[in-house]
């Protein structure tokens, strides 16, 4: 047994770890309860980055001495190492395990109760999450801690609590946690706190100019100081700092032409109702289809029509990138469609690896996906000439194809329209109804001070909001009597069924879009009902797509250019009860004779596109 230990000592010292590993385990096997031969063992595994095999003989020696403190640094760091890995892999509920195993030796280890948070919020199990990081900032003051403390109370709802650690994150470490400040910005524009946002704002502009910033593309689609150049650029930064494996795609033969479209929203969501038609229509003698969801499973009725089209449903949430880019490239796709972009839970990022013939961004995501190695993380983009004008795609990395009516299809049936009356939802008949009902992160002080403004105009109108949380309610009422608007007056709908939400658009006057964000989904369901929607277009794609849908169906006389023209439109046709019923009775016809609600034909356009790429 001695021999064989100053061998290995001979051979560690040399660097050859592996005949060192071989030499200390023929002298355990001549002692095999010589517990400082495993620990030798354990350390030289770990060395190596064997830390599975290294936990072995770590726990047999802690066994065996509970007390050394070496054996259970030695333990808990190839745990805590597993852990790291299974959460690089997606595999939360492994991470968890090493985690909590890891924790059970070193219940004061900060670092490792940050982690074990980590994987329960990827996991969304954010009250399990919540202790493990308040726990952790007792022990060690960390801005990222505060972050991730605050974005956990911001998904328990807990709004105050949430800015509360945004600031501290933010006041540990002012000139890094430029993410801390994006999510900030975002929860006081969701709450309508508009103290302090422009500043804020402005500082997330100005991190643009330094290398390596990292902004959520989501957020900036709704902050009023970017510009599609700024867009793009932060697109481009979010794909730059996102690492990725390597993976080479193996050429795949297939008798139809096979489409992806990845999501991370077949469920009940917006995109249901825009998508859906164009899904259930395709020509299954030409194209084969497959649906990647990457959200979560729900009892919903939206997500059992996805599944109860019959293309495979396959679920991707927990596979690995590598994982996925392997599954999208065995399962043959020449096409991926991306219909989520950057929001939550959606992959992506995926397209940088290529794993099928071509990758389009389209939908969910209102403007550009960005690029990576100087590539484009998609190959194109479908817009409009409305979106997308020709002298704007330089603000895209990818090449633009244009559809050739609006870009945005719509199911062709949102529901049967029954009567409904102002009184039902606590209107008099004699007022004037004004709504918006996108969320409150688009109502922005500019906007909403121009409803109010409008309000002042008529003592007899309303304004009618989605109530999206208690504090957003709050700070729009104290914002109105602020500029002398009686709060009674901003009234807020609650959350309803869809046929119900479609039903009651019937009472509104005129449907009021909001800027830079504009309503997308919701122009169509106003359009539905026949209400008319006074828009605002820019020159950022999410400040276009009102404007698209309306173009689409002959009302371009709703789009306006300027704040000022967008307040004046809208007055003109309040004060006008026959231009209004003019609209109105405009708004019914052309949703008969447009293409808006079209989807058989807006798929023959769409696989038509398809068809031309695969050619060429």
């Amino acid at each position: 047994m001695v021999d064989h230990i100053n061998k290995a000592k001979e051979l560690e010292s040399a660097g050859n770890l592996d005949e060192a590993i071989e030499e200390y385990k023929k002298a355990f096997q001549d002692n095999p309860k010589n517990y400082f031969i495993q620990i030798e063992i354990g350390n030289l595994l770990a060395m190596q980055n064997k830390f599975e095999e290294a936990c072995g003989y770590f726990r047999r020696s802690h066994r065996y001495f509970p007390d050394n403190e070496g054996i259970k640094e030695g333990l808990v760091f190839c745990l805590h190492a597993i852990g790291n890995e299974y959460q690089s892999y997606k595999k939360f509920n492994l991470a968890v395990a090493a985690f909590e195993e890891a924790i059970a030796y070193q219940p004061q280890n900060a670092d490792l109760l940050y982690n074990c948070g980590n994987a329960f919020y990827a996991m969304n199990d954010y009250k399990k999450a919540l202790p493990l990081y308040q726990k952790a900032i007792s022990l060690q003051k960390s801005a990222d801690t505060h972050n991730n403390l605050g974005n956990t109370y911001r998904q328990l709802g807990q709004f105050n609590k949430a800015k509360e650690h945004y600031i501290l994150a933010i006041d540990a470490n002012p000139n890094k946690m430029i993410h801390t400040k994006v999510e900030l910005a975002h929860l006081k524009q969701s709450l309508c706190d508009w103290d302090g946002l422009d500043e804020l704002q402005e500082a997330i502009k100005n991190a643009l100019d330094f290398e390596g910033t990292r902004i959520s593309p989501f957020t900036a689609l709704s902050m009023s100081n970017m510009n599609p150049q700024d867009l793009l650029q932060v697109s481009t930064n979010w794909c730059e700092n996102y690492q990725l494996p390597s993976f080479e795609r193996k050429k795949t033969v297939n008798q139809k032409i096979t489409i992806g479209y990845l999501s991370s929203d077949f469920r009940l969501h917006p995109l249901y109702f825009l998508i859906y038609d164009v899904l259930k229509y395709h020509d299954l003698k030409t194209f084969d289809i497959k649906l990647f969801y990457s959200g979560q499973r729900e009892n919903t009725n939206e997500q059992k029509s996805y599944k109860g089209l019959g293309y495979p449903f396959i679920e991707i949430k927990n596979l690995s990138d590598i994982e996925l880019a392997k599954k999208i490239n065995d399962e043959g796709v020449d096409i991926l469609v991306d219909l989520s972009g950057f929001t939550q839970s959606s992959r992506s990022m995926i397209s940088a690896l290529n794993p099928a013939q071509i990758h389009i961004n389209w939908l969910g995501f209102a403007g550009s996906l960005g690029s990576r190695k100087q590539n484009s993380l998609c190959h194109y983009l479908l817009a409009d000439q409305f979106i997308i004008p020709k002298d704007h795609q330089k603000y895209y990395s990818e090449e633009v194809i244009y559809l050739p009516h609006c870009y945005q299809p719509n199911i062709a049936d949102r529901g049967q329209l029954n009567k409904v009356l102002k009184k039902d939802y606590g209107f008099q008949d004699d007022q004037i109804v004004l709504a918006s009902f996108g969320q409150t992160i688009k109502i922005t002080p500019e906007r909403y001070t121009s409803w109010l403004t409008i309000l002042k105009q008529f003592d007899n109108a309303y304004l009618w909001l989605l109530d999206c949380n208690e504090e957003a309610k709050e700070n729009l009422w104290r914002v109105a009597e602020k500029h002398q608007v009686d709060s009674n007056r901003i009234k807020f709908a609650p959350k309803v069924s869809f046929d119900e939400h479609i039903n009651r658009h019937q009472i509104i006057d005129i449907f009021l879009d909001t800027f830079p964000y504009n309503a997308h989904t919701s122009t169509s369901d106003a359009l539905w009902a026949g209400i008319p929607i006074v828009t605002r277009s820019g020159s950022t794609f999410p400040s276009r797509v009102a404007g698209s849908i309306l173009k689409s169906i002959g009302l371009e006389d709703l789009i306006t250019f300027s704040e000022e023209d967008y307040i004046e439109k809208i007055i003109n046709l309040m004060g006008d009860k026959k231009q209004l019923k003019l609209m109105k009775d405009k708004v019914h016809q052309t949703k008969k004779t447009s293409n808006l609600f079209k989807p058989k034909l807006f798929t023959k356009h769409l696989e038509t596109i398809y068809k031309k790429l695969l050619s060429s």
